[in-house]
């Protein structure tokens, strides 16, 4: 009677400053008369005097939504507050729908014409220009910023001055459905407020708090979506109108104190929600985006103020400055920012009205299409566009009657100086940065980010942005659908807007991605042809082409295509990275190994290169305290970087610390949920313990997300599915991976297992018959061939294929075991007895070479030996009826321990109620 050894199946693995503080004088208190330029309030003479300024920025709000300018369905009471102690701007412009933009001209009284910053995502700001964060910090500020959405990163610029630039969007963050990576207000006030309490009593600081939350996708936290379910964004709004208040009431800012701060809240811009056709903002220039609310409370200052004079952004650092003494620096010209103060002085008036400059020209950068300037003069609103247009805001606030025709000498001056102030003085001012593939790609998911190089030809003159709207509108949709893996939906919306716009460059390469999601590989090449022709200077069409080609197998091809693009792009990094791939495909190995420490050398902080780094030249030599190093430095840098957290977490299960790596798979499958290596790498490593229902279920959505599924994923689906006894549904797994990749050994391995354990053992042996053919020197197939030949009672093949195994793997403990069983059943006891020593040596806790051995002993007469060999059996396996048995038999016979034996036979009954000998033990329990 022998327990024959469990077929052995492979490893389930991925191969692979002081300042003393004045005195605060009072304010006189005057009752100002009712102008034209305010309403009537009750109005101080100021003081000026160095004090701590807060400047918080909203992103994405209207005024509209806000009870200081009359909403009443979304509730803002501490904005509503903050107006009534200070003073309300009604009519505050943006000078731009765009975050990073308008930013640059709050923080720097400069419009876009002047700083470069055209668009989010690839301007920055220079460090010549001068922030209000550089000049309060050499008057001895404090200074921080807080910002809560990867738009305003310091690669950006504007953290020139700021002592701490806090852009940590990961440590902290709360899971986000946006596609920018952002955290919520809550924790960017956390963590302002934790700077706050570090500031050293009476010395004053500067701080910039940035918050994110009303931009879409909408996602406000409970109770908030319960309240607003139909109205999302004004859940967002009423959110964060909280979240303002938590910061308001810390002890450094709240009014009353000796060294309060002079607060500034303003909306970077607004939101169109449908307006004019647009769903959110930067495309159109709309008072839906260009209108935003503006409150300012000074301490001891005027209270309850509205100011209905139109006032900018640019007009935020003057004002700032003058509150707390110092000279705001303003330069004369029709354009200039000014010094909001003396607005807050009784018959402060102005007789003319001040003009105010806008633009978006993202509708250039994304869709070649026109660029928009708008000039407000006091009630009149004009806009540059290739059919411009003219408003009365006073009559007319909704923009729906364009007067152009009706008032066109006035529509005359306003363009005249339009292109007089803005466009004659417009230099190349621009300053753009380079961005890796990922962080194009989420930018440009919110329509943000240019593309093209800036140089896209059009025949004839470029499109209306105001008339092409529901083309912007269907590429949002084509975008999200391209998201959601909905290819061919998304192929129906792009061929609408080329069909309408063939000069769409995005829409051409929205159009790649789309075909390429479909397989449809050459027509994605075919169109990448099309965006090329339109503009060969643009790199991201290069990357997609080789990429296509690569997926064709065309790898010199792909290789020819990035040399083009380094040509134009020398410092891209995705494209050195993916060139040092392509080497490596075409084992090339010296080359890409001198491109990546070539690309090392030159971008050593750059998470890309610091996980190909690691992984491609450190691992393979053995250097894993290094490779650690690098990784954890690429993934503290940019945590939603895929491979950062993929090849970390493969590092830490190879240096046996697999709870670390479960840990870190799990953090980066919450900032990447649809990245299937990352559902393949937790799926094998569940595997491996065993916990196979959640193994099952991130490999099956592995498998679902992959376009091109790897044959591992398949064969570690099959031995998951083999081990829940579902071995039918395991062959067909491993099938699929054999039609990927043929001659697999491991696959073939399993799929024999798959086939032995699902009782067709014949099928079983030819496969790995022709395994071993293949490949002699498979260990764990030659041991299996021996577990095949255990049930065919063909001893001496039995002999063969184990001492095969063990030839080549001697460390392969059930070969061993296997080895013992033939040569016990050919008589060689003394053979048989070493090789289950060896066996456990080898895996003391391998219980069943330990019960084969009892059996052995007792087979020699070694009665005692066999009971010790089995209770040590039962030590490890308690509930194996096989081991009670043979106890039971032996106390009732030789050795004569009733009693035991008794124990025993109701052993094997508790364990086995279906034991086929039940009857038989019954007999003897009772006979006892």
């Amino acid at each position: 009677m022998k327990a024959l050894s469990s077929v052995r199946t492979s490893t389930l693995a991925l191969v692979i400053i002081a300042v003393t503080i004045g005195s605060f004088l009072a304010w006189r208190q005057l009752i100002s008369p009712q102008g034209a330029g305010q309403q009537q309030a009750s109005i101080p003479t100021i003081e000026r005097s160095t004090r701590p300024i807060v400047l918080i920025t909203i992103d994405t709000t209207r005024a509209d939504r806000l009870e200081p300018y009359g909403s009443k369905d979304v509730k803002t009471p501490v904005m509503a507050e903050l107006a009534q102690a200070g003073i309300l701007f009604e009519n505050a412009r943006a000078v731009s729908p765009i975050t990073l933009v308008s930013h640059a001209s709050i923080l720097s009284g400069r419009y876009p014409f002047e700083h470069g910053i055209r668009n989010n995502g690839i301007h920055y700001a220079n460090d010549d220009l001068e922030t209000l964060s550089e000049v309060l910090s050499a008057e001895g500020y404090h200074t921080a910023a807080f910002v809560s959405a990867a738009v305003l990163e310091a690669r950006y610029g504007l953290d020139q001055g700021f002592d701490v630039y806090d852009d940590d969007l990961s440590n902290r963050r709360n899971t986000s459905p946006r596609m920018v990576a952002d955290r919520p207000a809550e924790v960017t006030i956390d963590a302002a407020m934790e700077w706050l309490d570090r500031v050293p009593a009476q010395e004053n600081y500067f701080l910039w708090v940035h918050l994110y939350d009303p931009h879409a996708t909408y996602s406000p936290p409970p109770p908030y979506r319960d309240i607003y379910r139909d109205r999302l964004y004004d859940g967002e709004v009423a959110y964060m109108d909280t979240q303002i208040g938590r910061l308001l009431e810390h002890p450094r800012i709240a009014p009353g104190q000796r060294d309060e701060p002079v607060v500034a809240l303003i909306a970077d811009h607004g939101e169109s929600l449908g307006e004019h056709g647009e769903r959110t903002h930067a495309i159109l220039a709309y008072d839906s985006t260009l209108h935003i609310p503006f409150i300012m409370r000074v301490p001891g200052g005027p209270e309850g103020l509205r100011i209905k004079q139109p006032v900018g952004q640019v007009d935020v650092k003057p004002t700032l400055m003058s509150l707390v003494g110092l000279e705001p620096q303003i330069e004369d010209g029709p354009l200039s920012p000014r010094d909001l103060s003396p607005l807050f002085e009784p018959g402060s008036a102005s007789s003319e009205p001040k003009s105010y400059y806008s633009e978006t020209f993202l509708p250039y950068y994304t869709y070649g299409w026109g660029k928009l300037r708008v000039l407000q003069r006091g009630r009149w609103k004009y806009i540059s566009a290739p059919e411009s247009e003219l408003y009365d805001l006073a009559r007319d606030p909704r923009e729906l009657s364009n007067l152009k025709e009706k008032e066109p000498n006035l529509a005359h001056d306003l363009r005249r100086d339009l292109n007089e102030w803005v466009i004659a003085a417009e230099g190349d001012t621009e300053a753009s940065l380079t961005l890796n593939s990922e962080e194009q790609s989420k930018l440009r998911s919110l329509g943000y980010l240019s593309i093209g190089s800036g140089q896209v030809q059009r025949d004839g003159p470029r499109p209306n942005p105001m008339t092409m709207i529901h083309d912007h509108v269907d590429m949002e949709h084509a975008r999200a659908l391209l998201g959601d893996r909905l290819y061919e939906q998304a192929r129906a919306k792009l061929e609408g807007v080329i069909e309408r716009d063939p000069g769409n460059l995005a829409a051409l390469i929205e159009m790649v991605r789309a075909l390429e999601g479909l397989g449809e590989i050459d027509r994605a090449i075919n169109m990448a042809d099309r965006a090329l022709a339109l503009d060969p200077k643009y790199v991201q069409t290069y990357l997609h082409m080789a990429r296509l080609e690569a997926q064709r197998k065309e790898l010199e091809r792909a290789l020819e295509l990035l040399t083009i693009a380094e040509g134009l792009d020398p410092n891209h990094v995705t494209l050195g990275t993916t060139k040092v791939g392509y080497l490596r495909r075409l084992r090339r190995r010296q080359e890409a190994n001198e491109a990546l420490l070539q690309l090392f050398a030159k971008h050593p902080d750059e998470p890309q290169v610091l996980v190909l780094y690691a992984h491609t030249l450190e691992v393979p030599k053995g250097e894993l305290v290094s490779a650690e190093k690098h990784l954890r430095q690429a993934y503290a840098l940019n945590p939603y970087l895929e491979q950062a957290g993929l090849y970390l977490g493969l590092l830490l299960e190879r240096t046996g610390r697999t709870p670390e790596a479960k840990d870190v798979y799990q953090a980066s499958l919450q900032r990447n949920p649809d990245s299937h290596q990352l559902h393949g790498a937790m799926g094998q490593l569940l595997a491996r313990e065993h916990d196979l229902s959640r193994a099952e279920s991130h490999l099956r959505e592995s498998l679902r997300l992959a376009n091109n599924p790897r044959p591992e994923i398949y064969s570690s689906l099959g031995g998951v599915l083999a081990e829940r006894g579902r071995f039918e549904d395991a062959i067909r797994e491993y099938d699929r991976a054999l039609q990927i990749q043929p001659g697999h050994a491991g696959t073939r391995n399993n799929a024999a297992i798959a086939y032995y354990r699902s009782g067709r053992p014949e099928e079983a042996h030819q496969l790995l018959t022709e395994l071993v053919e293949d490949r002699p020197g498979h260990a764990d197939a030659h041991n299996n061939l021996a577990v095949i030949a255990i049930d065919h009672q063909d001893w001496e093949a039995v002999v063969q294929h184990s001492k095969r195994a063990i030839d080549i793997a001697p460390g392969v403990v059930e070969a061993w075991n296997n080895l013992a069983v033939g040569e016990e059943e050919l008589d060689n006891y003394a053979g048989a007895a070493k090789a289950y020593e060896r066996a456990l040596a080898l895996a003391p806790d391998y219980w069943q070479a330990r019960y084969n051995f009892g059996l052995l002993l007792l087979k020699t007469d070694d009665l005692q030996g066999a009971a010790a060999m089995f209770n040590e059996v039962l030590g490890r396996a308690p509930a194996h009826p096989g081991t009670h048995l043979a106890l039971a038999e032996l106390y009732a016979g030789p050795l004569e321990d009733p009693e035991r034996a008794k124990i025993h036979w109701n052993a094997v009954l508790n364990h086995a109620p279906n034991h086929p000998r039940r009857e038989e033990i019954i007999r003897k329990i009772g006979a006892r």
